[in-house]
């Protein structure tokens, strides 16, 4: 399924899992979004969460026993929206940020073009 609303978007990818990273990249692609990415360790994700030029993020939640919050917290800063992906649920989200956006692991391809439209378009 394609969604017009994110096409020729750029989504950087935080995964560390290499299956769960092929499924999120052919996702994008089947709704012509550019990859940035994927990025696998915290120090990587950081990195890039400070220099690239992004529309949204899709942030797993545990990067090697590592927690992502760290780079949802700078792309806060820039004010560039994302998507927090854990099989933890509404477990996955710092009590004290509520307002944060995540998509349950194990999701479908449909599921995570919708959490990314819709957090797209709450952003605008």
């Amino acid at each position: 399924m394609t969604l017009p609303r994110l096409a020729n978007k750029r989504v950087m990818v935080v995964e560390d899992e290499y299956l769960i990273s092929m499924l999120i990249e052919d996702t994008l692609a089947e709704n012509q979004c550019v990859v940035v990415g994927p990025f696998a360790t915290l120090s990587e994700a950081l990195a890039a969460a400070s220099k690239e030029d992004v529309d949204i993020a899709l942030l797993d939640v545990n990067l090697r026993g590592e927690k992502v919050y760290p780079v949802a917290d700078l792309l806060n800063q820039r004010g560039i929206p994302f998507v927090l992906l854990s099989g933890y649920g509404k477990g996955a989200i710092p009590n004290d940020q509520p307002e944060w956006t995540f998509c349950c692991k194990p999701f479908t391809p449909e599921a995570l073009a919708d959490a990314l439209t819709r957090r797209l378009s709450a952003h605008s």
